[in-house]
This record gives C-alpha cells, sequence and structure tokens, in this order.
C-alpha cells in the first residue's frame, strides 16, 4: 500500500466513480481500476460494491477513508510543523465544535485570539457531538464544543460564553415554523403539550430526550422528519412540512424571515453547549487561553427532567 493508492483511493471514495476520480487525478481509468484491484487484494475485502449505477463504498471501504483521511491530515501537520522550525515558532490549538457553532461563532473567536496571538494555528473540525467525544477520547483533538446531552462525569466541561442567550442562562429548544401552524397562538412561546398534534421535525439526537419531555406532559410526539444535520431541518421547516424542534442558537442559522420562531415552555427545554476536554490531559497554555476566550468559568445550574 502506497501514499499514491491511498491517494486515488479517497478520490474514487469521495466521487464513487472511476471515471470522474480519473478526470480529477489527471489518469486514465484502466491505471486507476488496477489500484483500486491492487488495494482490494492486499485487503482481502471489497472496498466498493459494484452496482448498475456505480460504485457504492462498503463499510471496510468507509473505515479505510477514515483512516487515509487521518493519515494525509498527519502528513500536512508534520510538514508544517518542520517548515515552521525555519520561521518563528507556532503552536496548535485542535479544537472538535458542532455545526451550529462553526458557523456562527467560531469566526469572532478565532479572529479576537489570532489579534493576540498570530502564532498560534486553530485547527477546526465540524461533526456530531457523538464523533466529537470519540475524538477527544482518541486524543484528535484538544478541546470539543458539544451539545447536550452527553455524559458530563467523563469530561471536564465548561459552559459556552454566548451572547446571543443573553435571556438565558442556558440556550433552549424552540420550535420554528411558518405562521399557518400557530394560529391562534399569540405571543414568543408555546407550550409543550400544544405540540401534540403537529408534524414535527428533529434531529435524530434529540429524539429520546424530546420525546421524555413529551411524556411527562401526557402525550407521545408525531416526529415525521428525522434527520443528522441542522441545515436539512432548516430547509424542510421553509418547505412547510412540520414544525422544527431544535436549539434555540441552532435557529439562528435560519435565514428565512417568514419562519416564526416561539420558545417551548411548559416545561422548558434546556439545550446547554459545553466546552469540553479530557479529565486526565494537561492542556497547553495555548489551549488554556483559547478556554478563557470562549467558556464561562462559574459553576454551573443543574437542570434535570
Amino acid at each position: 500500500m502506497t501514499l499514491k493508492q491511498l491517494e486515488y483511493f479517497l478520490t474514487i471514495a469521495e466521487t464513487e466513480s472511476i471515471t470522474q476520480a480519473a478526470e480529477i487525478l489527471h489518469v486514465s481509468q484502466p491505471p486507476l481500476s488496477l489500484q483500486l484491484k491492487a488495494l482490494e487484494d492486499e485487503f482481502g475485502v471489497p472496498l466498493f460494491e459494484r452496482t448498475k449505477r456505480g460504485l457504492v463504498i462498503t463499510q471496510s471501504g468507509r473505515l479505510l477513508a477514515q483512516r487515509a483521511q487521518d493519515i494525509f491530515d498527519l502528513i500536512d501537520q508534520t510538514v508544517n510543523e518542520v517548515r515552521s522550525k525555519a520561521a518563528l515558532p507556532r503552536a496548535a490549538i485542535r479544537l472538535g465544535t458542532v455545526n451550529s457553532v462553526s458557523t456562527r461563532l467560531i469566526p469572532p473567536w478565532i479572529y479576537t485570539y489570532n489579534c493576540t496571538y498570530p502564532n498560534v494555528d486553530i485547527q477546526v473540525s465540524e461533526a456530531s457531538t457523538t464523533d466529537i467525544l470519540f475524538s477527544l477520547d482518541d486524543r484528535k483533538i484538544d478541546l470539543g464544543i458539544v451539545r447536550e446531552p452527553f455524559n458530563k462525569s467523563r469530561y471536564n466541561c465548561r459552559l459556552i460564553r454566548d451572547e446571543a442567550l443573553s435571556g438565558h442562562d442556558y440556550d433552549c429548544f424552540v420550535a420554528l415554523a411558518h405562521p399557518s401552524f400557530y394560529v391562534g397562538f399569540q405571543g414568543d412561546t408555546i407550550p409543550l403539550v400544544e405540540l401534540r398534534d403537529f408534524p414535527l421535525l428533529l434531529h435524530r439526537r434529540y429524539i429520546s430526550m424530546f420525546t421524555k419531555y413529551c411524556k411527562t406532559c401526557g402525550f407521545i410526539p408525531n416526529i415525521t422528519c428525522k434527520n443528522n444535520d441542522v441545515m436539512s431541518l432548516l430547509s424542510w421547516a421553509r418547505a412547510g412540512i412540520g414544525i422544527a424542534v431544535l436549539p434555540y442558537s441552532s435557529s439562528l442559522l435560519n435565514m428565512d424571515s417568514t419562519l416564526v420562531r416561539k420558545e417551548i415552555i411548559d416545561p422548558q427545554i434546556p439545550s446547554r453547549i459545553y466546552v469540553v476536554w479530557n479529565r486526565d490531559a494537561k492542556l497547553s497554555a495555548e489551549a488554556e487561553r483559547f478556554l478563557d476566550l470562549i467558556s464561562v468559568k462559574s459553576d454551573e445550574k443543574s437542570v434535570s427532567l
């Protein structure tokens, strides 16, 4: 197995097409197919399923793609570190973050931090809370920015400083939908029980938690659409499919002024965002300074169902 083979494989995995991969790599298709077959022979498992519609990556292929990307990321990091020895010393902070934070809070954080510490590289990767915690466990990142629910006892945690939440001690869930769903409901809030008869749109990681809250109000929610992406949730709400139930800070990504946002109350459902790191990790001075910039040191207020 060579780096060139891994590069070819990653391009095929991204395009799921020998033809498109050959065009991107500027090589002809026959040698590309031979390199892929050589990899499959070496591992002894198929990396793709050949279907009438094209290539479909297998579970083994997905694992190799992830590991190959890690290898190339490490190579790039090593090259940058070696080159930097001839220039001013540079440090790096590896940060994993959920999407709702990366698009809204991360840019001003990095700008503010780099104004004071220009020789620090902040390497940001976006993922789900679950994958970020896996990356922390595997020491692939230094700090993770995640959203409840997760097992806080396993990590050092601090609440995120978010000026958009000035009216609350923590983030909370809201209902976002076209005005037609709110006929008869006045004000900026809506009791949870009033959502019982509406089609609801929800991120998969919140389904269990949200359902428990609904059961305490005497009903099982009608969740008609489930997904793993906030932006898809917002697009479904714009299409009028139902009411999107999501954290307030995530709803700030909505750019459609026709959608109406109402805070869910009775009960209010908390959705706090934390910066977390491994309990046995010794953070660098650079990471400690970034931690102080983005987090709230005061004791968190406990909120339970």
